[in-house]
């Protein structure tokens, strides 16, 4: 028997646990664990993204031949952050290499990061956008108070990134940073609404809106007052119906598009407990159909760097109701703590 991680909605019933998993909520399922339905759904209610399994060699072989290449970079680099020298920048080596394994596959990312390179670029880069204490503080209290922001926005970073620097955006450095805290008003809406099992109401929806706000005032607070554009501006669009200002996304710049563009991409394609999350096509198809608020160039950008090409010709099949489960922005938002 060898390890292999699996994501959520991949785990089968009498599965074996490969490692010992702390849960959000201090729990700790042990190493041999067998996966029963009560386990699943504590994994699930915990919102556990990605799991380590014990499987047989073919079926390893198997699970490499669809996703590992990625993976197994990844876990390489991983295991190269040894502890014997705890200096703090090491710990956020193996920091970033753990939480990437959780969301870096490659029916999600594609060829976006194909070699090492790539992956040592963001590592450094993400490093460096936690060097001030106050930046560091926000984003592990991020980690802690909610997990499911914490992992969106890592994994923003990460392909919001990459497309950045491929449309050569300048000061990148500082448009890495942003795009990791673009998320971080999550910390100041109550958690009775962000934990909340069943649909918003009007009301709590504009409680949800005001993150955008709320993030550019804590990154003020925290001695980042140019990065609060990115925080403010992310649920921006084309068509003038984003918030919280209604403006017209083109105005405010390159770095806030591929933003508004990724977010959204990554909201479509993380696991989700309460609908199946979107192949990486079909999320780039989707995006594509809402022209009136997405650039098309910049969608089309993202799925070139990922290799990843939908049909354009062939309209999405969807009826209204499951239309409006994968872009309803308030679904976006919290629908991932939902049940079935």
């Amino acid at each position: 028997m060898i390890l292999k991680r699996k994501r959520i909605q991949d785990i089968l019933l009498d599965d074996v646990i490969g490692n010992d998993i702390i849960l959000a909520d201090q729990a700790t399922v042990e190493k041999g664990t067998v996966i029963s339905q009560a386990v699943l759904e504590q994994l699930k209610q915990n919102n556990v993204p990605s799991v380590v399994v014990e499987t047989t060699e073919e079926a390893a072989a198997d699970l490499f031949n669809k996703s590992d290449r990625l993976q197994h970079t990844i876990q390489q680099l991983l295991e190269k952050e040894t502890d014997h020298q705890a200096t703090y920048k090491r710990s956020m080596e193996k920091h970033f290499y753990t939480n990437l394994s959780y969301i870096a596959f490659e029916y999600r990312y594609g060829k976006l990061l194909y070699g090492e390179e790539s992956i040592r670029f963001l590592k450094d880069l993400y490093v460096k956008s936690l060097k001030t204490m106050g930046r560091s503080s926000l984003w592990h209290l991020l980690e802690q108070r909610d997990p499911y922001a914490f992992i969106h926005s890592l994994d923003v970073f990460v392909i919001g990134t990459m497309l950045a620097y491929h449309m050569n955006v300048v000061q990148l450095d500082f448009c890495a940073t942003g795009y990791l805290f673009h998320d971080v008003g999550k910390l100041e809406i109550p958690r009775e609404i962000l934990d909340k099992t069943t649909a918003l109401t009007k009301e709590e929806y504009e409680i949800v809106q005001t993150h955008t706000v709320k993030g550019e005032m804590l990154l003020q607070q925290a001695g980042d007052p140019l990065m609060g554009r990115y925080a403010r501006s992310h649920h921006e669009r084309l068509n003038k119906k984003g918030y919280p200002d209604g403006a017209y996304l083109p105005e405010l710049g390159i770095d806030i598009q591929i933003l508004a563009v990724v977010d959204t991409f990554s909201a479509l394609t993380l696991s989700r407990t309460y609908r199946e999350v979107l192949p990486a096509e079909e999320a780039i198809q989707l995006l594509l159909e809402m022209s009136d608020a997405y650039p098309k160039k910049i969608v089309k950008k993202l799925a070139q760097l990922m290799h990843v090409y939908p049909n354009e010709k062939e309209m999405l099949e969807m009826d209204d109701v499951l239309f409006s489960a994968y872009t309803d922005e308030a679904t976006l938002e919290i629908g991932w703590k939902r049940k079935p």
